[in-house]
Formats: C-alpha cells, sequence, structure tokens
C-alpha cells in the first residue's frame, strides 16, 4: 500500500507543467499570434548556473518587433529530467510569438 501511495503522490507531483507567459508592446492575451522560435535553456544547480546558451535576447529570435509575446515553460519531460538528476539540470523552453497581423511586415 505504501508503495502505491508513493508512487501515486509521485505521478501527481511530476503532472503539472510551469508557464509563463510576457507581453510586450500591444499584444494582450487575446491577440491571434505565431510562434516563430523555441529556444530551450539549459540550467544547472537548481537554477543557480545557466549554461552557455541559456542568456538570451529577444532580438536574436524576432529581429527589431516591439510587439510580441515571450513564454517560458517547464514541461513534463524538463521535470523529469529535473527529478532524475536531482535538481543538477533543470531545463526550460522559451517560445517567441509575433501577432499575427506582424507576419506580413
Amino acid at each position: 500500500m505504501k508503495k502505491i501511495l508513493f508512487f501515486a503522490a509521485l505521478a501527481f507531483m511530476m503532472s503539472s507543467c510551469y508557464t509563463s507567459s510576457v507581453y510586450h508592446g500591444t499584444v494582450t492575451k487575446t491577440t491571434p499570434q505565431v510562434e516563430v522560435a523555441i529556444v530551450r535553456n539549459p540550467i544547472m544547480l537548481w537554477g543557480l548556473l545557466p549554461l552557455k546558451n541559456a542568456d538570451q535576447k529577444a532580438s536574436d529570435n524576432i529581429g527589431d518587433k516591439k510587439n510580441y509575446t515571450t513564454k517560458n515553460t517547464w514541461t513534463f519531460t524538463d521535470g523529469l529530467l529535473n527529478c532524475v538528476t536531482m535538481g543538477i539540470y533543470s531545463p526550460t523552453s522559451t517560445k517567441y510569438y509575433l501577432p499575427l497581423d506582424e507576419m506580413s511586415k
């Protein structure tokens, strides 16, 4: 019974994902958007030590656009890697979105 409870608790803790969205310029939550780039953020030691490409600039992915959205996510796979390595490797992903009307410019 203890094993079942342990694995049920473990599955419950690993089933959720973390997402944080930041809207820049005139973009809102209801603005139609298109994903233009996704960048993996390799981070070590429980988020304390960013590796080589974890430090990024939005302009590297969207150019000189002023209206865009960045969404930082921690997926199930990221959480699994974090658990397997006991927090030594803690990856996240950053997605960049542009408004649909800005794509034609």
